[in-house]
């Protein structure tokens, strides 16, 4: 069965172009057109707070498909930030909730059916898990509200491991599913752990990301940066593909490698990133 490709909107819209979300209506039909995508997942920025019905109307007017939001990534940062407060917290986990209902009326508005979810966050990290995990439940009540199914990403540790915390919270939600991402899976050495969790590569892998990673130390956090395209890191991604086929899965998965810069949107290079994945897909 073949694999669903969309492109991250993170590809073409951040600072360096003033997180305009026009740049949408002006790329991602052209990728429609010369099917090189299947669908688009959206980042959800906090610059599109006051503009979420406008922008739901002219994506719908351009008859653009998005079937998953990426939740605000600050999400899981502030229930850290809570959790690490105590009885202080109260406000800052509010914040999050906040961001988080904005994110599932957006997914609601556009059309969505999965948001993504970074239920702790990189830097911040998983040292507060055990608090962030309590709010999981109320997370995905609101998202189910809005008829979007959450999936949690394998984001980056400074505490325990993507693959440990994976296993924790399959422990107590065995109905939940992930996404896996592998330039976050590669920045900790478990690139094939999906592989290694019978639970995970079966039904509970719903999404997977793509970018790739250069060489260096594990927790060297420079390492992130810059976000390479597939091929130009150390991830070998004709083998993680043949063993995604292999192995059932048929589901879907984003390019989240940018193409921006000062000079513009580099339209030939995320062709050509998608039409790599096309074919492994």
């Amino acid at each position: 069965m073949p694999i669903a490709l969309y492109c991250s909107t993170g590809a073409i819209i951040g600072r360096v172009n003033q997180y305009d979300y026009r740049h949408i209506l002006r790329v991602m039909p052209e990728l429609f057109a010369n099917s090189l995508l299947d669908g688009i997942e959206l980042m959800m920025l906090p610059a599109y707070l006051d503009k979420l019905p406008q922008m739901a109307r002219e994506f719908a007017a351009a008859e653009l498909h998005f079937p998953i939001i990426h939740a605000d990534k600050e999400v899981g940062t502030l229930l850290s930030h809570g959790a690490a407060a105590g009885a202080d917290g109260e406000g800052i986990c509010r914040e999050a909730l906040d961001l988080w209902k904005h994110s599932c009326l957006m997914g609601e508005l556009i059309g969505a059916s999965q948001i993504v979810l970074h239920l702790w966050g990189g830097l911040d990290s998983d040292a507060h898990l055990e608090g962030n995990l309590a709010h999981l439940e109320n997370l995905r009540r609101r998202a189910a509200q809005h008829g979007l199914e959450v999936l949690i990403e394998n984001v980056p540790c400074t505490t325990a491991d993507p693959a440990a915390n994976f296993a924790h919270i399959h422990t107590a939600f065995p109905d939940q599913r992930f996404v896996f991402d592998t330039r976050f899976a590669a920045f900790h050495h478990q690139s094939a752990f999906l592989f290694d969790c019978p639970w995970l590569i079966g039904d509970r892998l719903a999404h997977l990301h793509i970018s790739d990673l250069h060489d260096g130390a594990e927790r060297d956090f420079s390492r992130l940066r810059p976000i390479l395209h597939p091929g130009e890191g150390q991830i070998d991604f004709p083998a993680l593909f043949s063993r995604l086929r292999a192995s059932g899965y048929g589901k879907s998965a984003t390019l989240e490698s940018p193409v921006m810069s000062p000079e513009g949107i580099d339209i030939a290079k995320l062709k050509c990133s998608l039409r790599y994945l096309r074919n492994l897909c």
